[in-house]
Formats: C-alpha cells, structure tokens, sequence
C-alpha cells in the first residue's frame, strides 16, 4: 500500500493538531516542575537559627545579630552609619 500526498498531508495535519497540544502541556508541566524546585531549594537554604541562638536572650540576640551584620558590611565594603 502506498500512501498518496494527501494522505501525507492528512497525517501531517492529525499529527500537528495531536501533538502540538500535548507538547504544550508538557512545556506547561516543566515550567511548573521548575518553580516547584526552586521553591524547595529556596526553603532548604531559608537561614534558621541555631538552637544556641535562640536560648540567648533578647539583648545577646540583638548583639550578636550586629555584629553579623558589621562583619557582612565590611565583606560587602559598605561602612554602616552609628
């Protein structure tokens, strides 16, 4: 059996309307798959403090976060206002 240009073309055009579809749900999918690990790398890499942190009290919390702080803004070159 021979397959005549029209049929060619039929096929074609099923093939287009099947599968355009199905790769634009699958681009759809990916993007979501994308964003869902993103979020997940994003909370797995959230700062939590340290169990000794949070056993001081608030003014060793307020302390210790300043000095974090200055030794951050030293690394980055930006000099803090007093």
């Amino acid at each position: 059996m021979s397959l005549t240009s029209a049929d060619l073309l039929e096929i074609r055009k099923i093939v287009k309307e099947e599968v355009t579809p199905i790769y634009d749900e699958l681009e759809a999918i990916r993007s979501d798959i994308e964003e869902i690990y993103d979020r997940i790398t994003a909370i797995e890499h959230k700062i939590i403090p340290s169990k000794q942190f949070e056993k001081l009290t608030l003014e060793q919390k307020i302390l210790k976060l300043n000095s974090e702080l200055l030794v951050a803004a030293r690394q980055a070159g930006i000099t803090l206002p007093r």
